[in-house]
């Protein structure tokens, strides 16, 4: 179902699943860089969606500030932690999630790193490719769980270095680069293993 959720500098465009969540389970999600054409309907983003959607979760997906029909236009400093936030105020506002999981791909990943500060704890978190090679990933530990799905080949990820994170499981796919080009069948059986 598409719609618009109301976001700090006006409408930004989203879309929920159109099923009922299982036991009031849902997800926000956020798609990569926009400067590099990154938005809701990114593949990558898709293939995460539909392993949630699978298990009965309901996700919302929006485009950040000047994707597509969203207002405003991209900030890179905060402004679309802001999106984020507002958009899991809408969701809470108007469906009361028993259970909120967050997930995201590349940018969309570093977005929720930030936003954890202004966020209650959700029930999981879900990191595709977090460019923690080239942005800054505060250490933190959460009291859910934090997967991460990382190719070895990603030239935006020290994957090795996710090892020091505190509570958080990688899973490393082998011969996967940052958009998991050839691997994303991997990708996803990765990911539907884990949710189970």
């Amino acid at each position: 179902m598409r719609m618009d959720v109301p976001g700090p500098m006006g409408p930004l465009q989203a879309q929920l699943s159109e099923s009922t969540p299982i036991s009031g389970h849902y997800a926000v999600l956020c798609h990569p860089d926009p400067q590099f054409g990154g938005n809701m309907r990114d593949d990558v983003l898709e293939i995460l969606a539909r392993a949630l959607e699978r298990i009965g979760v309901a996700c919302l997906r929006f485009n950040f500030r000047g994707v597509g029909a969203s207002a405003g236009c991209h900030d890179g400093h905060g402004g679309e932690v802001d999106d984020l936030l507002a958009a899991v105020a809408w969701l809470q506002a108007e469906h009361s999630p028993r259970a909120l999981t967050v997930g995201g791909y590349s940018f969309g990943a570093s977005i929720i790193w930030q936003a954890l500060d202004n966020l209650d704890t959700p029930e999981r978190v879900l990191l595709i490719a977090p460019p923690v090679a080239v942005v800054h990933f505060k250490e933190r530990e959460l009291d859910c769980p934090v997967d991460i799905f990382v190719g070895d080949s990603d030239q935006y990820v020290e994957y090795h270095a996710l090892d020091a994170w505190q509570g958080v499981c990688a899973h490393v796919i082998g011969g996967a680069d940052h958009f998991f080009l050839g691997r994303r069948d991997t990708l996803q059986a990765e990911i539907e293993t884990v949710l189970g």
